[in-house]
């Protein structure tokens, strides 16, 4: 599968989990209808998470339609125990961490073309100082902020995500919000409610 959209053209409505839900059943009996319905709605959210993890637009596309080939493949080993959207963004960040680890160069440190903006700040510049900030951060790290501050998730979901201690998950976005501050904070952005 191969998408052909624009980053900034891969936005949409985040996905309702009863309907996700009856999506994965019917993609895990072989309806091939719930595949293209899911990879129509999970590949815009998926591209956008994973591009902010590695910067890199051609790893970012691979991965994702990769990841859609095992959500395919695994469907029926779907537990139910969280959130499709959460289980479809868990396999994204494991498969994307692990090409980054397989091909040894530091994600923050990639070209970044095309630009994707966050689209739910009314400020430019705000949304444009963050942007910058998230590139000094760890993966894991703009990972935690990703999902917590901009996707809406729990810590719960994101500790299910990242296959950790829930502990584990609050005290990883306490330090990423930490580190986000100090690198803003030197950037002359006054922070403040934006990024709690």
């Amino acid at each position: 599968m191969r998408n052909s959209k624009k980053p900034d053209q891969l936005i949409g409505p985040p996905p309702s989990d009863p309907i996700d839900r009856r999506l994965i059943k019917a993609v895990a009996d072989g309806d091939r209808a719930a595949i293209t319905e899911l990879y129509e709605v999970y590949f815009p959210r998926l591209f956008r998470f994973m591009y902010r993890l590695s910067r890199d637009y051609q790893l970012t596309e691979e991965v994702a339609n990769d990841v859609m080939l095992i959500v395919w493949k695994n469907a029926g080993q779907f537990r139910g125990s969280s959130k499709v959207s959460t289980w479809i963004l868990g396999i994204g960040y494991r498969q994307c961490m692990k090409r980054l680890r397989k091909r040894r160069i530091p994600a923050l440190r990639q070209p970044v073309t095309p630009e994707i903006r966050f689209d739910n700040h009314d400020s430019v510049e705000l949304d444009d100082s963050i942007t910058k900030a998230l590139r000094e951060l760890s993966p894991d790290h703009r990972m935690m902020i990703e999902c917590v501050l901009y996707l809406g998730m729990s810590y719960k979901e994101v500790a299910e995500m990242a296959d950790c201690p829930v502990n584990t998950a609050k005290t990883r976005v306490h330090n990423a919000r930490k580190k986000l501050r100090v690198i803003l904070t030197a950037m002359g952005y006054r922070y403040g409610e934006d990024i709690e």
